[in-house]
């Protein structure tokens, strides 16, 4: 199992076996902060009672080692893992719920022979387990159970549906059959005879009032929101950040910035850009070329310096094996994944152990646009409320009359009767026959429609989201193993998560604006000309021309699945061979087209390389 987990930690491998033989742990240690020097895993508390392996980065070290009665100088050379140790020894599970960060670590209790695995809310790091005829054995990434004899390699094809039919990811099912993974927020324990019990320790916080004055709360806001972006600049290497053209990138880049320029350092923000020779295909309501938004945000900070990356040479799916290998999950965006596997390339040469700091979840987050509060209005019977927040929205011209609509019938209709509307008016449904090539006879309405369903509130949606974020851990702790890259995401904070679930949600929308807190927190901080672009950025817009390239290469892997008894089941194969040789030429390319090759093709394509690789069938 070591062995197998190597490539994630390459700078301490040792392991701690009881007197008994009947359990042993062990660790695979990456050093990415500086108190990693000191780490020492497998650890163990004074009375020998606990021990403890850990992957885990906490932010609130401070706040910890005061209320643990750590003496400053003792907390400098203590580790993260052994502040985790010294909080369960105190606390117990409760420690659980006071550590802040990205973190999963497993203690085994010598005196009631339990086995504790824990993670983070919202799920930074990944954890699994496999229970065998031979006993129970666990691991930060699934191929460390697979290098067991008794854990069978398999795909479980029910998560593998899932995924593709945005059904969300809730239970213990992983991409793997056989193998359980720890939820995000969830504290999993294991009696000594198998007895498992599951606890979801998150509990989302208590909505606050609407106090009138809106200013503390958006002070408190970005306090929070500079507080989660500083404590992950805490490295051993460089750090980066990337940077697009939106507001959730600018803002965590920004905040870095003048983190940094306090001790003199210095960032490298990286932006990808189309290809200059590349057909670039936009949308009245997108924009393909985020560098030049980008490149006016960097100007604005002397200690950022700013790469634009144009990812020449690569061609969509050409480092799905590479990818498979190290992340082990399908990709739902293959044509993004040209551009992200490049960039943490780029950064992996300023040096093993490079922070990058990202906006990922920022949508869920600082710039929540807070559209539920039309329905949360019609829905409490604020009729009058609605009617004045809802004449500002089309005031200010933030939506059209449909989308107005939308948003404030959407929850209360059923989404077989929203994607007839939908259709009705001619915009396209994200039901899953129309976003994969999934059989019908695959596709489960009922069960689409109960967990695909719009969520009534602001609330419902972040959480619906929040609990899901596995395929995020994945990546990172796959880019970390291929190029030493540690990216962190301040978007995702706890801390920041939590005050954004008790706002009202009237910083959220307010006056007729979308995204009103964020706008007011950080626009002092930004130019004009990112706060005011009302188009989305479309990442990847040189995908035609990327996608024509590739065009052989990505028949062939669409061939393959033929053979594949697993992708015979769950996907219309001949629709994707169809695909496949139909791929288009860039300069007859439409915008469009990107709902078949983009969606269809290409996430189906990169689920049945999952299936075929998982089976071992490279012929």
């Amino acid at each position: 199992m070591q062995a197998a987990l190597a490539m994630y930690g390459r700078d301490r491998s040792a392991r701690w076996e009881g007197e008994d033989g009947s359990v042993a742990i062990a660790c695979q240690l990456m050093r990415l902060v500086p108190e990693d020097r000191f780490d020492r895993q497998p650890l163990a508390d004074e009375t020998g009672r606990f021990h403890l392996v850990a992957d885990a980065r906490i932010d609130n070290r401070t706040e910890l080692a005061a209320d643990l009665a750590i003496a400053p100088e003792r907390l400098q050379s203590m580790s993260d893992s052994a502040l985790i140790l010294a909080a369960w020894t105190a606390w117990g599970a409760a420690s659980i719920e006071r550590l802040y960060g990205d973190f999963a670590f497993a203690v085994w209790d010598l005196e009631q022979r339990h086995l504790h695995l824990a993670r983070d809310f919202p799920g930074g790091r990944p954890l699994f387990y496999a229970r065998t005829p031979n006993g129970l054995a666990f691991a930060s990434m699934a191929k460390g159970l697979h290098a067991l004899p008794d854990v069978a390699y398999a795909a479980n094809i029910t998560t593998v549906r899932d995924l593709l039919g945005f059904v969300p990811m809730k239970g213990t099912g992983s991409f793997f059959a056989g193998v359980d993974r720890v939820e995000p927020g969830t504290h999993v324990c294991f009696a000594a005879g198998g007895e498992r019990s599951i606890r979801r320790w998150y509990v989302p916080p208590p909505q606050l009032p609407d106090t009138g004055d809106p200013r503390p709360q958006i002070e408190a806001f970005r306090a929070v929101f500079d507080r989660a972006v500083a404590d992950r600049l805490r490295g051993n290497a460089g750090f980066a950040s990337l940077l697009s053209g939106g507001l959730d990138s600018t803002a965590v880049t920004t905040s870095a910035a003048m983190k940094l320029a306090e001790t003199g350092q210095r960032l490298t923000s990286f932006t990808h850009a189309p290809h200059p020779d590349a057909r670039v295909l936009e949308r009245p309501d997108r924009f393909g070329d985020e560098s030049q938004h980008a490149r006016r945000v960097a100007e604005l900070y002397p200690n950022i310096d700013h790469v634009i990356d144009h990812a020449p040479g690569r061609m969509i799916g050409d480092d799905r094996d590479a990818r498979f290998h190290y992340q082990e999950y399908p990709s739902l965006n293959l044509c993004n994944e040209v551009w992200m596997t490049e960039l943490a390339r780029q950064a992996g040469a300023l040096g093993r152990g490079t922070v990058v700091v990202t906006g990922a979840w920022g949508n869920m987050t600082i710039s929540d646009h807070g559209l539920e509060r039309l329905n949360a209005l019609l829905h409490g019977g604020k009729l009058l409320r609605w009617l004045i927040e809802a004449f500002a929205v089309l005031r200010r011209g933030a939506m059209t009359p449909l989308a107005l609509a939308n948003w404030s019938l959407r929850p209360f209709l059923r989404r077989k009767h929203f994607e007839a509307l939908q259709r009705r008016f001619g915009r396209p449904t994200g039901h899953p026959l129309n976003v994969s090539l999934l059989r019908a006879d695959q596709v489960s309405e009922d069960r689409y429609d109960s967990t695909g369903k719009t969520a009534r509130s602001r609330r419902d949606r972040i959480l619906g989201l929040f609990w899901q974020q596995e395929l995020a851990a994945l990546s990172n702790k796959g880019l970390l193993a291929r190029f030493g890259v540690d990216y962190r995401d301040p978007t995702s904070d706890r801390r920041l998560i939590d005050l954004c679930l008790a706002l009202p949600d009237s910083l959220f929308l307010r006056h007729g604006q979308p995204k009103w807190l964020y706008r007011q927190a950080f626009h002092d901080r930004l130019p004009t000309t990112v706060l005011e672009e009302r188009r989305k950025g479309l990442q990847a817009a040189d995908w035609a021309s990327r996608l024509a390239v590739a065009r052989d290469d990505l028949l062939d892997e669409a061939l393959r699945a033929q053979s594949n008894l697993q992708a015979q089941t769950l996907f219309d194969l001949d629709g994707l061979e169809r695909l496949g040789r139909s791929i288009p030429d860039p300069d007859k390319a439409a915008p469009s087209d990107d709902l078949k090759y983009r969606l269809q093709f290409l996430r189906t394509l990169s689920a049945t390389h999952f299936l075929r690789k998982v089976q071992r069938d490279n012929s």
